[in-house]
């Protein structure tokens, strides 16, 4: 029988953690995935490939760039890079902006896709659709392109393409020219100049030339400014124009409404904030997408920068050296930089000075007797419109006195009462003196200035005393006020001032050197420390390195709010005040503080014995980063007159400098750069250890030559025995060179070297007339080849001097006696220096040869020549001559000597035979 199976479910949800961790578990893959898809969706690619050709930003809404040989779209980030190829665009409602590197500005509408190219170092746009505006440098030009039509654009000006369909593109020269090519599908060009408007396709009938759709304006004076409208309109001159204008882009709110009839450009005066524009048909409304057109006017203000100092008609007096003048202005949060100039003119011609700066004073001695003119001109980082405004013209005067005079500065306050209560910081002021570099400031409790509570030197001609009730407690205290010459010699102070602090409070409480505060170790002793308290009785200044002040350092009794001279070594400090109160003893909150040294001495890069300066560009001097410096002072004065920099810069923060130093002489100098923390609010100034290097400057300069010098004659033995060794120098070793000899009468060089050494040796030489030269290039392509050709002399060989006749003498008789007794004549003549052979030659009367021979020359005998064979000779008159010679190894004569000839007779009778001696019995007969 079968069985039936019980197949009935019954689960158990007895295991409720299971169930929980399998539903939190596929919650977080949801998010991962999520999160992973977001991210990979807003992911930006960067490229190490190719090289940025610009720069995106944007504002509103999403950007997307796709690079040329990618299928993937990607969202970029602010400032993201933009590289050759790549294709950008906008979503609905979103703008963004392109600043290339040649400084070419393009911004992108909404809707708007792009792609970017630069080829040979110009940029082009090639416009898809959307609406683009191109904002050109003083120095690039820029293209752009649609379908058949490209438009260059100049530099210096401002051009918008507006795309809004298949064959349907505006362009409009806002400002300068440009060149268009193609429109309408034919092939000519077209010069545009500022207010054209070319249209393919439909045919707007309205086009707003100016303002841009989206334009920036520099509000400069305050007062607003001006927005200067220009349109061309096909429409009927007698139809109704209306302009609007509202602070909201749906202008819904504060519309300003204006009618136009028979015109083509509006002027709104005075506009002072940001706001939308549209400007349309009266008959087809607001709403119509032909006839209607619309942007944005950005009103930014940026008043022109103020001069604060020095004041108008300032004076200046000096005895020695100029005195530093102090240029103070204030400008605003927009500019980049300032423009600071200062001429003898008021028209500010030529300008002594003209020195771009990025902070908003500057101090300069560069400026002797006279009157002087300056101003300010401010320049942004983003492109407006507008020209940015300079700001007035200001003069002050410098006079040279004969003798100086002892001169107190003027204190101008406080003189009364000061309220230092709740905190309070107090301020001290006086009017500036000349022949200063810094001022002594005093306060004491008695008129004769022997209680000094306060003594600090300080840069201008002010002083604010923070805490004023902790340093000044109630009670009357006394002040002056001395200047401080270039020398460091303390001048005349002011008559001491009376004036009263009123506070109330009643502490004991350490106020300066904050807790954790930094102390450079030489300003130290220059610091003063200060406590706030009303207490009265004696107190006590501890300075201990442990935190429980068990062993103290410093312990000093003082009845006054501060105290200042302190001299500790390196390391962490704890310092407090202690006193005697009614209440018992009371003290201040334990600090602690730090005493470092000086900040490391920067090493200077690639810079040996000598600095060369180039034609052109500008010589760069590089260092190492100092850790912790926030800038750098660098100063190149020429040895020997220190005091007169040749260039110096206060604040450089970067760590390297570009000087252009092709008006500077040749010499000695010296170059010191010095790092330097800036002051906090948790530390003192730091100074660094500063690099001194000595160099000579020298100016690029064609290649010298030493020697054959210009014009010499060369003797041709040493030409031709001992060759000289051409030399020549140069500042810079060159990359190439080449020494080139060349003689006259003859085409080719007769003797040329590639990259010569500085000391080459000459080949042998024949006599003549040589030029030569060397032709070089330095590593920077500069030529640096000779400027002339010198030329020198090859003299020619001299001869050897002349042999004298030892014998026979000039007329000498050869009778019978001499040849009874002689078989030969043995002719002799003296020894030639430096000859090696001699030539010699018997003639009778006819001067027909007889003999003649070649002998060497034998230094340790007299040189002779035997001629035996007597029977060629008769009674008659003969000529023996003699010649020296000097010959190369290989027999070659390259010096010849001068005959020397000596005559003499013979006579002897005739006889029919010849007679000989007898020769005996011959050994065998």
């Amino acid at each position: 029988m079968k069985t039936r199976k019980n197949t009935k479910s019954n689960p158990s949800f007895t295991n409720v953690g299971t169930d929980i961790t399998v539903v939190v578990l596929s919650l977080l893959v949801i998010f991962a995935s999520s999160f992973l898809f977001v991210k990979n969706l807003n992911r930006t690619f960067s490229r190490n490939d190719k090289t940025p050709v610009a720069t995106v930003t944007f504002k509103y809404k999403s950007v997307q760039r796709k690079f040329l040989d990618r299928a993937v779209w990607d969202r970029p980030q602010q400032n993201s890079p933009v590289y050759n190829g790549d294709t950008i665009r906008t979503s609905p409602e979103a703008e963004a902006t392109l600043y290339f590197v040649d400084r070419n500005v393009v911004e992108l509408g909404s809707s708007t896709m792009i792609q970017v190219f630069v080829n040979n170092e110009e940029s082009r746009i090639d416009l898809t659709n959307g609406l683009v505006s191109v904002e050109t440098s003083d120095s690039s030009n820029m293209l752009i392109s649609s379908e058949n039509t490209t438009a260059k654009i100049s530099k210096g000006s401002s051009f918008r393409a507006d795309k809004s369909g298949e064959g349907n593109l505006q362009l409009v020269v806002e400002r300068g020219e440009a060149a268009v090519t193609g429109q309408d599908g034919v092939e000519k060009t077209e010069l545009l100049t500022q207010g054209a408007v070319i249209q393919t396709g439909i045919q707007t009938p309205l086009v707003v030339v100016s303002p841009g759709k989206n334009v920036r304006l520099l509000n400069q004076s305050g007062n607003g400014t001006d927005v200067a409208f220009q349109w061309q309109s096909s429409l009927p001159a007698a139809e109704e124009l209306i302009l609007e204008t509202s602070p909201l882009s749906n202008f819904s709110d504060e519309v300003q409404k204006y009618t136009l009839t028979g015109l083509t450009e509006y002027t709104l005066a005075k506009q002072n904030r940001s706001f939308y524009w549209r400007l349309y048909s009266a008959a087809a409304g607001a709403e119509s997408a032909v006839n209607a057109q619309s942007g944005k006017v950005n009103i930014i203000a940026a008043p022109a920068p103020v001069l604060l100092e020095p004041a108008v008609e300032a004076q200046y007096a000096y005895t020695a050296a100029p005195p530093a003048i102090r240029f103070l202005w204030e400008g605003n949060s927009l500019v980049a930089s300032y423009l600071l100039e200062v001429a003898d003119n008021p028209e500010l011609k030529n300008p002594q000075l003209s020195r771009f700066v990025n902070t908003q004073s500057l101090t300069l001695s560069d400026f002797a007797e006279g009157t002087w003119y300056w101003r300010v001109t401010p320049r942004y980082l983003i492109n407006v419109e507008n020209v940015p405004e300079s700001s007035k013209t200001a003069f002050f005067h410098i006079e040279k006195q004969s003798t100086a005079a002892e001169e107190a500065p003027q204190v101008l306050f406080p003189q009364a009462t000061a309220e230092t209560s709740s905190g309070k910081g107090m301020s001290f002021a006086w009017k500036n003196i000349s022949e200063t570099k810094s001022y002594r400031l005093k306060v004491a409790k008695d008129a004769e200035m022997k209680t000094v509570v306060v003594d600090t030197i300080v840069e201008t001609n002010s002083f604010k005393l923070d805490d004023a009730a902790a340093v000044l407690p109630n009670g009357d205290y006394y002040w002056t006020v001395s200047g401080i010459d270039s020398k460091g010699s303390e001048m005349a102070a002011s008559t001491p001032v009376k004036f009263q602090t009123v506070n109330t409070d009643y502490a004991l409480r350490g106020i300066f050197p904050p807790n954790g505060y930094v102390l450079a170790d030489t300003l130290c002793p220059d610091t003063r420390f200060t406590w706030k308290t009303n207490v009265e009785t004696e107190k006590h200044f501890q300075v201990s390195a442990s935190k429980d002040f068990s062993t103290l350092a410093v312990d000093v009794k003082t009845s006054g709010n501060g105290i200042e001279g302190i001299s500790l070594p390196h390391g962490q400090w704890y310092w407090r005040v202690i006193a005697d109160s009614e209440i018992g003893l009371i003290k201040t909150e334990t600090k602690h503080f730090t005493i470092t040294p000086p900040l490391d001495k920067p090493n200077l890069f690639g810079i040996g014995g000598t600095v060369i300066v180039f034609p052109s560009g500008k010589t760069k001097f590089a260092w190492s980063p100092v850790k912790g410096a926030d800038y750098y002072q660098v100063r190149i004065t020429k040895i020997g007159n220190e005091d007169s920099p040749l260039y110096e810069n206060l604040f450089i923060t970067e760590t390297q400098v570009e000087i252009a130093l092709q008006h500077v002489l040749e010499g000695g100098y010296r170059i010191s750069i010095q790092g330097f923390a800036s002051a906090s609010v948790t530390s003192t100034r730091r100074y660094g250890l500063a690099v001194d290097h000595n160099f000579a400057l020298k100016h690029l300069k064609p290649v010298e030559l030493l020697y054959p010098a210009d014009g010499i004659k060369i003797g041709g033995l040493e030409a031709a025995l001992d060759p000289f060794t051409f030399k020549w120098e140069s500042i810079v070793p060159p990359a190439s060179s080449k020494l080139i000899l060349r003689k006259s009468g003859m085409a080719n060089p007769v003797f040329e070297v590639s990259d010569p050494p500085t000391a080459i040796q000459a080949p042998a030489l024949e006599s003549g007339k040589y030029t030569w030269e060397v032709k070089a290039t330095v590593p920077e392509g500069f030529d640096i080849s000779s400027r002339k050709r010198f030329t020198f002399t090859v003299l020619p060989i001299p001869p050897l001097p002349q042999a004298v006749f030892g014998f026979p003498k000039t007329d000498t008789v050869l009778d019978a006696a001499f040849f009874k007794s002689n078989r030969s004549i043995d002719f002799r003549w003296s020894k030639v220096p430096d000859a090696t052979h001699y030539w010699f030659k018997l003639s009778d009367s006819a001067g027909r040869s007889i003999f003649t021979t070649d002998i060497r020359a034998d230094g340790a005998t007299e040189p002779a020549v035997s001629f035996k064979d007597i029977a060629r000779l008769s009674p008659g008159t003969f000529s023996a001559e003699v010649k020296a010679q000097r010959r190369l190894s290989n027999g070659k004569v390259f010096q010849d000597g001068t005959v020397s000839r000596v005559r003499f007779k013979i006579d002897i009778p005739k006889g029919r035979t010849v007679s000989t001696d007898e020769t005996g019995v011959l050994y065998g007969k």
